[in-house]
Formats: structure tokens, sequence, C-alpha cells
């Protein structure tokens, strides 16, 4: 009939128009040109089978809510938008409309008035294989469809867990803090005055890197695992609207602390033995164990511990605060700026895990002058005082007053720079070899 023609004609012209946009956009080589060319025709070219009713099967279902009208939402598995917005790549659940349920990928999405900035309002998505249609690729036809953005959420993996989380993260540690261990130790010694290079040349900026690793690993572990762990939790809290994005830097700065402080107890009974080493006042890890914990009391133990305890949470608060949220900020807000210059979505996670690292090494540097110094001084208090809050945070004041009596408030910016360039490229490699295990372990279960 002439509706059934008109309908065809139009899908078909939709569809030439977008082999010649995604022609075009290969030549040239502009990511997002191609995905919205791509998008286009794989649109038109499924709703053209439809008018011309062209698929071999026939699919009785025009409306799945029906089998979910016994199911809330929150029983469903998918992100909370608090969280993750659906982007491009990004598997989504679609939950409303009459597709509701089904599981699919996105292959575009559609801008108020295209600018980078607009409100997005559609999504195409290729949904997962459906076999009552026809055979498509052994398992089924995949139908591409365009739904309102508010329709979708982004799905979350069942195998999601704070212990995998914890292991992904400690192995992307490892990574980092090893191949970044002489940063690290330049800044230690600019901090206490010290030539940069050591007298035995630069390959000794590697001495002592076993000891940073077992201080800095695990942490880094409970810090993803318990940030991914608290934000979803606070997410599903009945108070909480989980559809919400404003809610989503709120939610992520307490999770942050939170997670951060959670690993300070593996961190601590290393630090100052790493201090020692890298300041070189040990020259072996024999000689650090028994300056920080044989030749003192074990009372002046207990004291130091407590307090560098005491100070790695004050440091730490606002560590974890700064590094996630700068990293989740920029993961949300530059996307689509980046890939409109061509920058390699692979690489995507590295620069906005240098960012986050840059700045977070350089706001957090005060506190970290003062853990440095105090991990070669030795404690002259009174070994019989009885330990107390009230005497970590005056020998945490007296540090304090000491470097401002000596070198001014200037001196707590000493080795910022370097603190903050250590943990730009820390930051890259673990954020980046984070995202890429993660993406390898997915692959692996599916």
């Amino acid at each position: 009939n002439s509706a059934q023609r008109d309908a065809l004609r139009f899908e078909a012209d939709r569809y030439s128009k977008g082999v010649a946009k995604l022609e075009k956009a290969i030549a040239v080589k502009k990511v997002r040109n191609v995905e919205e060319a791509f998008a286009q025709t794989s649109l038109a070219y499924d709703r053209f089978l439809k008018a011309g009713d062209l698929y071999t099967g026939y699919d009785p279902v025009t409306s799945t809510t029906v089998f979910f009208n016994a199911v809330y939402d929150s029983g469903m598995q998918y992100t909370p938008v608090a969280l993750e917005q659906p982007r491009i790549r990004d598997e989504v659940l679609v939950l409303q409309g009459p597709d509701k349920g089904k599981v699919g990928q996105v292959i575009w999405l559609g801008r108020q008035d295209g600018s980078l900035e607009s409100e997005v309002l559609t999504a195409v998505v290729k949904l997962d294989p459906n076999s009552v249609l026809g055979v498509g690729d052994k398992t089924g036809v995949r139908e591409v469809k365009a739904y309102p953005y508010s329709w979708i959420v982004q799905t979350r993996s069942s195998t999601e867990s704070y212990q995998r989380d914890w292991l992904l993260a400690t192995l992307s540690a490892i990574i980092s803090c090893g191949l970044t261990y002489p940063l690290e130790n330049l800044k230690c010694r600019v901090q206490l005055n010290q030539p940069p290079i050591p007298p035995e040349g630069p390959l000794a900026l590697f001495k002592g890197v076993e000891l940073n690793l077992l201080r800095e690993a695990p942490n880094a572990g409970f810090l993803m695992a318990g940030f991914n762990f608290l934000t979803r939790q606070a997410v599903g809290l009945p108070f909480v609207n989980g559809n919400d994005p404003n809610l989503k830097f709120a939610v992520m700065i307490p999770s942050g602390i939170l997670a951060m402080t959670s690993g300070a107890f593996t961190r601590v009974p290393f630090s100052d033995i790493s201090k020692q080493v890298q300041a070189g006042v040990a020259k072996d890890l024999g000689e650090a164990i028994s300056n920080v914990y044989l030749k003192p009391t074990p009372d002046q133990v207990w004291k130091k511990l407590a307090t560098v305890f005491t100070l790695t949470v004050i440091k730490g608060a606002p560590f974890g605060a700064f590094q996630c949220l700068i990293y989740e900020l920029l993961k949300d807000k530059t996307p689509v700026l980046l890939e409109s210059f061509n920058f390699p979505i692979a690489l995507e996670p590295f620069l906005w895990g240098g960012c986050a690292g840059f700045c977070t090494g350089y706001l957090t540097n005060p506190p970290d002058v003062i853990l440095t110094r105090m991990a070669v001084e030795v404690d002259q208090g009174d070994a019989d005082e009885a330990f107390n809050l009230g005497s970590i945070l005056a020998r945490l004041n007296k540090a304090s007053q000491k470097i401002i009596d000596e070198e001014g408030y200037q001196g707590f910016l000493k080795g910022g720079w370097e603190n903050a360039i250590y943990f730009a490229p820390e930051a890259m490699l673990w954020f980046g070899v984070y995202d890429l295990l993660k993406e390898v372990t997915l692959a692996f279960n599916e």
C-alpha cells in the first residue's frame, strides 16, 4: 500500500544518507562522526526491514511490561543514574516503556541541539539478539531502537564485589607504584632537604621499592573497593533518590574519605620503615626495622605508630575525597569533548587519573611533609607517658610549629610539585590499569 511504500522510501533515503555520512567520517577519521553515522544507518536499516515486514520471524510480544508488573525497579540489576549515567558503548537496561527489561548497547546519544553542552534527549540502542525475529550471527537478530534517554540505565555486572575490586585495584597499584617509585623517593629526599639524586647514582632511587609496594598497594585496594562499595550502598538507601545524577558527587565525597581511612591500618606499619630507607637513615630493611621497632621501647613504638596512624588518617581523608572526586568529575564531564579532538578512547582513564593524581598530590602535600619529618626524628617524649589522642595532636602541633619556625609556612609546600608530579603518573597508571583489568575481567566472565 502507499503508506508502506512511503515508509520504505523514507527509511531507504535515511539509510543512503547515513552510508554517505559514514564513508565521509571514516575518511576524515572522526570517531564521533563515525558513531553517529553508524547509528543512523543501523536504525534506518532496522526500521526498513520492519516497515517491509522483511524479518524472517515474528515476535508476538508487543510489550514486556506485563512481565514486570510484580517486580519493583529496585529488584532489577542496574547501576543507579546517581552513580553512572549511560554513555556510548555502555551496556544498558531498558527500565521503562514497552521494551522494559531488555538489554543492549548504546551506539549513539542524541542531544537537544547537537552541541556538546546540550542535554541528552535520546539514545540509540542495539539490543541483544532476539532469536524469535530470525537468525543472525547464529544467535538471533539484534534490533536497533531509539529510546528517551530517561528510559535507560547502565547495567551492573553480577561479578561486582568488594573482593574483586580490592584485588584488581591492588594489582594495579603494584604496577603503578613500582614504576613510579623513583619519583616518590625523589620527593621524599627533597622534603628532607637532601640532594635529589643519592650519591650512589640514579638507580639508588629504586632502593626500598618493595617496602613502598607493601605500604601503598593494599591501601589502594581498600580505597577503590571501599569507594565502590560505599557509593553503591549509599544510593540504595530508602531516603536517597538513586536516579538523581546531582547526588553523585555528594555521595562520593564521604565514600572516598571512609574508604581511604579503612586502609590506613595496612599502610602504617611500613610507613616509617620505608621513610627510613628513602631518607638514607637506614642502609637496608633490617636496619630500618631495628630503628623503628627494636631500638625504641614498646611504649615509644606504640606512640610512634599511633601518631603515624592519626596523621595518615588526617592526610588520607582529603586524599580519598579529592582523588576520587576529581577523577569522577573528569570522567563525567569530558568524554565527549576529548573525543571531539580525536583523543583515543582507550586512553581516557589514564588522562583522568593523571589529572586527578596531580591535583590531589599538591593539595595533600602539607601533611605528607609532616609525616616525612616525624618518620626520621627520634621521639624524645616520656616513654612512660600513657598514650592518648591529645599527646598525638600535641606532637603533630609541635612538628608543624618546628617547620614554621625553621622554614616558615612555605616549608609545608616543600616537595609539593614533586608530590604532584609523582602522583600524576602513579594515579594515571593506577586508574588506567584498573579500568583495563576490569574490562578484561568482564569480557572473560561473559
